[in-house]
């Protein structure tokens, strides 16, 4: 195992080197369009709780039933 292993790591390093470093740049993408998404809630609820936007646009950008109470959804999302 170890005759297969070393000559492959001692003939393409930099390839390994750059593929670590690309799986690591689709990890950082990931979380980082994780975090936009709650940023933009946390957005949209402090505007809705401001009065800089109304109930209905809130609901429909959110993507929550009407039935739904907004202001205890924002102070959950507020609250995360």
């Amino acid at each position: 195992m170890k005759n297969k292993v070393f000559p492959f790591i001692k003939k393409y390093p930099m390839s390994i080197l750059l593929a670590i470093i690309a799986i690591n740049l689709f990890s950082i993408a990931s979380s980082l369009r994780t975090e936009a998404y709650l940023n933009r809630e946390k957005n949209l609820c402090i505007k809705y709780l401001k009065h800089q936007i109304d109930r209905d646009t809130l609901i429909k950008k959110l993507r929550i039933v009407k039935q739904a109470n907004p202001s205890s959804i924002c102070d959950s999302v507020l609250k995360s």
